[in-house]
């Protein structure tokens, strides 16, 4: 029996050791009857502690019940089986938004209450591809797969060499995910950790490094991802270090990122695209390098309809409102492909960017500046979705209550587009931004179609032709005030569509 101290109160639960039901540690011999013998006693019993000790137990799927715990030992690993026949496909086997067929999991729950996997050791799922080749038929396995499972946590262990995603929470509430460590570069769908449909979650302390995306909150149905907290990590791998979506047919709402490293990525993404909206969200005290993005922000319309009724089928875009991002600095960005975009009648709206500091690698031409940026509604969304951006720092594009304050960018290499391109903006605030002269005659800001608007405190860096260039027979009311410019910098460009008196320079 073990004693479990909880403030004031002392908790025993039973300890139930695989050793004593027969599982033999020696990499070699399946324990699963073992393991799951030693659960299923610890279940019927009200619930334990099912203790692993240093050892290597190869096993296919273990499933988890209430009120147990997996406790590894420190030299510790539990080993996921080589050979796909001996996972059960009968149950908890997934298709993800594109068809693609995945297996079931290492470890196993579905309508599970008060289970936690503990403990210092490893989980290594042995994915590598060629186990589990990426071909029709084969089901590959994830290392833990929960689902409506309430009082999750997951605490300690190393998760290593997933055969897909690492992690998936469906509709699981009261999650807390603490101090894990992942590695996984073993296989293709690397995602490190895939919360969906989710509430009350916290993600906390964790190092994780991913083939794929390395968090991503996830909406295949219209129940809402809300109420999370992702912080304290340190984040890489080759896609997204934080995003919501692609699959995005419900809301997400309510989630605060904060006190994160990354590096290696395409850093946070919020994306919407399949009916869901976003709302109330926060991102601060981000340091980030050699990452090929910053923040990427987009509303679209591909509308995937998922295994969902057709009475819940969302029959529009939905919306992203009310996001600040503050505090985020990032060094060597190797690709500009910063943006903030919603879609014709559908817009983007009430977004703040304050003080951010970004260094760009650079090296964009005069006539990546003047190519016009398809639409894009329902395409796949990405950081390089739209190619080649036209500016050197943000793209912002069918949006309204945009606030950019105090913003410093700069790049390394030479640079002929403007800092930040605005088309079709709609009450917007530029104060204080701190940014390095494009070279030519582009100006730093491009104004497009965009209505009242402030620009104030600009500080531009180098040599200075123009500070804005303003476009667009639907531009109104743009105000320039107190920019720093020296003698030899125009204001503004107004091109002839623009009502001259439409743009005013008060000081």
């Amino acid at each position: 029996m073990v004693f479990l101290f909880c403030g004031n109160l002392i908790l025993a639960k039973e300890y139930y050791n695989i050793i004593d039901y027969g599982a033999v540690g020696d990499g070699k011999t399946i324990n699963t009857l073992s393991i799951q013998s030693a659960i299923d006693d610890a279940a019927e019993n009200g619930g334990g502690i099912v203790f692993f000790p240093a050892g290597d137990f190869l096993t296919r799927t273990i499933i988890l019940k209430d009120n147990i715990t997996l406790y590894l030992s420190n030299g510790c690993r539990i080993l996921g089986t080589t050979d796909l026949n001996r996972f059960d496909s009968s149950f908890g086997s997934f298709v993800d938004s594109y068809g693609r067929k995945f297996g079931t999991a290492l470890i196993f729950a579905k309508d599970a209450d008060n289970i936690s996997i503990e403990g210092n050791g490893i989980i290594d799922g042995q994915g590598f591809e060629k186990y589990y080749p990426r071909k029709e038929g084969i089901y590959r396995p994830y290392i833990i797969r929960f689902i409506r499972c309430n009082f999750v946590k997951i605490k300690d262990v190393t998760l290593l060499n997933s055969a897909a995603w690492v992690q998936h929470y469906i509709e699981c509430d009261d999650l807390l995910i603490d101090g894990i460590t992942v590695r996984s570069y073993s296989n293709k769908n690397n995602d490190g950790l895939n919360i969906e449909g989710c509430q009350r979650v916290t993600v906390t302390r964790c190092n994780i490094d991913s083939e794929d995306d390395s968090i991503v909150l996830k909406t295949l149905s219209t129940r809402a991802c809300k109420d999370i907290v992702i912080s304290d990590c340190i984040i890489s791998g080759l896609k997204s270090a934080i995003k919501t979506g692609t699959e995005s047919a419900g809301n997400f709402e309510n989630i605060a990122i904060t006190n994160c490293v990354i590096y290696g990525t395409r850093g946070i993404s919020l994306l919407a695209v399949d009916g869901g909206s976003i709302n109330n969200v926060t991102i601060s005290n981000i340091s980030m390098r050699d990452t090929y993005a910053v923040i990427v922000i987009r509303l679209g319309n591909r509308m995937r309809k998922y295994a969902i009724p057709d009475s819940l089928i969302p029959d529009s875009h939905g919306t992203i409102k009310n996001v600040m991002i503050s505090n985020i600095q990032a060094v060597n960005v190797t690709e500009s492909n910063d943006f903030i975009c919603g879609i014709p009648n559908g817009y983007v709206e009430n977004i703040s960017l304050s003080n951010i500091k970004i260094e760009y690698m650079g090296g964009g031409k005069y006539q990546d500046f003047i190519n016009d940026i398809l639409e894009l509604e329902d395409e796949y969304p990405k950081a390089k979705m739209f190619g080649i951006l036209p500016s050197y720092g943000f793209f912002i594009r069918h949006a309204k209550n945009i606030t950019i304050n105090n913003l410093e960018i700069t790049y390394k290499d030479v640079e002929e587009r403007p800092a930040l391109y605005f088309d079709d903006v709609i009450d917007f605030q530029i104060s204080g931004l701190k940014a390095k002269a494009p070279s030519m005659d582009t100006p730093l800001i491009y104004l497009r179609n965009s209505q009242d608007g402030i620009v104030s405190g600009s500080i531009p860096v180098g040599s200075l032709k123009v500070l804005a260039k303003i476009d667009g027979s639907d531009t109104k009311k743009i105000i320039f005030n107190e920019n720093y410019l020296d003698d030899n910098s125009k204001r503004f460009i107004v091109n002839p569509e623009v009502s001259v008196n439409q743009v005013y320079n008060l000081k």
